[in-house]
């Protein structure tokens, strides 16, 4: 499940459909493992100019808690690009870490343990 807010403008068809192929595409192999994912679009300066389009991405992870990443650039596709990435990389670090411990764990039958 993604849920896309906007904050300081409004949330166009186009940009909606976008964040919605974007983390569909990169955490979409993690399956069940991704309980909800929360995206928060937000023009920081509001038409003052620079840097200002911020994309930030909070992802439930089943038993591993919470990560969040955050990318601000001068053009909201390009922060929604960079924070998907930024998501994947931090999910998969996540899930990663917690099958390691799960292989290596000498209580669960079948553990891969190095003796």
């Amino acid at each position: 499940m993604i849920e896309t807010r906007a904050l300081g403008f409004s949330l166009t068809d186009a940009i909606s459909q976008f964040v919605e192929s974007r983390i569909g595409s990169v955490l979409g192999h993690f399956g069940h493992r991704v309980l909800k994912v929360t995206v928060r679009l937000e023009d920081v300066n509001a038409g003052r100019g620079g840097i200002d389009k911020r994309c930030s991405i909070v992802a439930a992870i089943r038993r591993r808690g919470v990560v969040a990443v955050e990318a601000v650039r001068d053009d909201l596709y390009s922060a929604i690009q960079e924070a998907a990435a930024r998501i994947r990389r931090s999910v998969s670090r996540q899930v990663t870490q917690h099958v390691g411990k799960e292989r290596s764990d000498p209580q669960r039958p079948g553990a891969m343990v190095a003796h």
